[in-house]
């Protein structure tokens, strides 16, 4: 759908797709991939694949040997949810992440838990250590920003800029 407005995406666009582990059982995925990268050859776009918490994916020879393609590829892989379910300190050790998303449910009690601003703080200071992109998941106060922004992330991402909205709707209003 966006393909043939490529022309009029932003330098460097990202797109972002939940993948999970089924996503890698066979190399389906890298040609996919390929695909939606080459649609956009007139003016390239960021790929990230977003790993999510509800399965695990366990190391093996197609995994490594995928995780090896989509970074040749270029695509980004981004650990979503972290903290949550799957997303834990172990995929840091296992497989190449590039992006960090730090969880909404730790974001959304910035202000209001002392323990969950620990808990940011930590997250944000292991994904600088790791040189990894971060992004906080789930803004949706002033107060919020207010708190990450002495930290300088890459990214924040919640209702407080925007709500989700169909791919027409996005294409009429920022295109």
């Amino acid at each position: 759908q966006f393909g043939p407005l490529a022309a009029q995406l932003p330098k460097n666009f990202h797109f972002g797709f939940n993948i999970c582990a089924s996503h890698f059982k066979d190399l389906s995925l890298a040609e996919d991939c390929k695909a939606f990268i080459d649609a956009f050859r007139e003016n390239p776009i960021n790929l990230v694949l977003e790993l999510t918490e509800r399965e695990l994916i366990e190391p093996g020879e197609i995994t490594s040997s995928l995780f090896h393609t989509l970074r040749q590829m270029g695509v980004l892989i981004a650990l979503d949810d972290f903290g949550t379910g799957h997303s834990s300190l172990a995929y840091l050790q296992k497989f190449h992440i590039d992006i960090l998303k730090i969880d909404q449910s730790f974001i959304g009690r910035i202000g209001t838990d002392a323990l969950a601003g620990h808990i940011v703080d930590n997250v944000i200071d292991l994904a600088k250590r790791l040189q990894m992109i971060i992004v906080a998941e789930g803004i949706e106060t002033q107060t919020q920003v207010n708190y990450l922004a002495p930290y300088r992330l890459e990214f924040l991402q919640g209702y407080f800029f925007g709500k989700p909205v169909p791919p027409a709707d996005f294409i009429r209003k920022w295109l």
